[in-house]
């Protein structure tokens, strides 16, 4: 029993520092907290459980360029030999899922892109969300060093730009759009922090596309030094001073790779951004970034009832962008007094519960492949013994199974919803999966 004891404490101890303290595994790393007291075991709780440090990574491709990192870690697992007691066998299962648990959504996440899709509709509530006079967009882009990392063949920074000129392009005569970049003087050093903190420039002004000077806008930076989301957004209140939202409708999209690192308080900006007299709608993107920065760039966009997304490459990215073109071809058509079709509506609605549906089933796959890699390393590498795999094996294919069950369970009750008014839909989920 002693000895049981001492293990317990050995695999804890171990566990909960590795995970602390030695899982920077590129984008894909970051801390997470200390072990939770109970694993998931509904729908809602998966949905409010954190992500894995190495939530959304390959690790069952053999070729996979980090697969060795990985391995690392599972190699400074404290060994599981047969014969150990059952609540050491869940404490280990607890530890290996948490590496590799994936970021499962919110339904919340589908009725905001229906309220995006139906921007105009006088059903949503929302002032932000009807069509004014005037429409503009302002992209604030993140331009710090980080966005020199590559994705593929291209830089971070370059497949951005590429996805703002063919945005820009496709905009309707009328709309305005607009770029402020972030983060592009001096470097990353602490020498040259204040310099980068306090770069935020706009290089197109707000304007109707032209090719010529957007092209020479996105000449004018690379990327460079901090993160100043804040102090950007301060600057975007500035920017679009000029266009209350009594006579234009705003849509702000920022984009960024990572937290802010400049000191501010981009949350509380954001909150003061949404109920200025522009009263924009703002959009977060997050450029290929891991847990803790999700976090923030949630927040943020929560604090402004407004929209989060987290691309990973080109095409997501710009079908991000896609939803402001959209929004601005309705507003086109609202100004020659076009109606919107009951029926149109109810197809995009059905076509967000699609791509749910499909979202959770791809991190599920990926979340279950990756364990059933990571405990065949183990049993290869001597880790854990035959009783201990039979027994993780288990637990895997419940996690697999209650995830199956919740993607079901979530797309039936969107259906359900596909009927309702924004604000009950609101209400609903609140009360059945945000932990209210």
């Amino acid at each position: 029993m002693r000895e049981k004891r001492r293990w317990h404490r050995i695999l804890g101890g171990m566990l909960v520092s590795l995970l602390l303290t030695g899982c920077s595994i590129g984008a894909a790393g970051s801390m997470i907290s200390a072990p939770q007291a109970q694993l998931p075991q509904s729908a809602q709780e998966l949905i409010m459980a954190a992500p894995g440090p190495i939530s959304g990574v390959p690790f069952y491709q053999p070729q996979y360029p980090q697969r060795e990192k990985i391995a690392q870690i599972l190699d400074g697992l404290p060994p599981l030999l047969d014969g150990m007691d059952e609540s050491l066998l869940r404490l280990y299962w607890s530890e290996l899922l948490k590496l590799f648990s994936e970021d499962y959504l919110s339904p919340q996440m589908v009725v905001d892109r229906w309220k995006m899709a139906s921007f105009g509709s006088p059903d949503i509530g929302d002032a932000r969300f009807l069509f004014r006079e005037h429409f503009n967009v302002e992209i604030i882009l993140d331009a710090s060093g980080s966005m020199r990392e590559k994705i593929g063949e291209k830089t971070k920074m370059e497949l951005a730009k590429e996805a703002i000129k063919e945005f820009a392009e496709s905009l309707p005569e009328e709309a305005k759009v607009s770029l402020r970049v972030y983060g592009h003087q001096g470097s990353g050093s602490d020498a040259d922090k204040q310099r980068s903190c306090s770069s935020s420039d706009i290089v197109y002004p707000l304007q109707s596309y032209d090719a010529g000077k957007l092209d020479e806008a996105l000449g004018l930076f690379e990327p460079a030094g901090w993160t100043s989301i804040a102090y950007s957004l301060q600057k975007a209140s500035e920017d679009l001073a000029a266009f209350p939202a009594e006579k234009n409708t705003n849509v702000i999209y920022l984009v960024s790779d990572g937290i802010e690192t400049c000191g501010g308080d981009p949350v509380a900006v954001a909150k003061e951004l949404s109920q200025s007299d522009i009263m924009p709608l703002l959009n977060v993107i997050g450029f290929d970034v891991d847990a803790q920065g999700q976090k923030q760039l949630k927040e943020i966009a929560q604090a402004s009832e407004g929209l989060y997304a987290n691309v990973t490459n080109r095409d997501q990215f710009r079908q991000e962008l896609e939803r402001a073109r959209e929004i601005a071809q309705k507003w086109e058509q609202w100004k020659k007094d076009a109606m919107t079709e009951v029926d149109a509506v109810l197809i995009d609605r059905r076509k967000w519960i699609d791509a749910y549906d499909r979202d959770w089933y791809e991190k599920n796959w990926r979340e279950s492949l990756n364990i059933g890699a990571a405990i065949e390393y183990l049993e290869a590498t001597g880790k854990i013994g035959r009783e201990a795999k039979n027994f993780l094996v288990q637990q895997r294919a419940a996690r697999e199974a209650l995830a199956t069950d919740a993607k079901e369970e979530l797309t039936d009750y969107l259906v359900h919803l596909t009927n309702k008014t924004y604000e009950e839909m609101k209400v609903e989920i609140e009360q059945k999966y945000s932990g209210n």
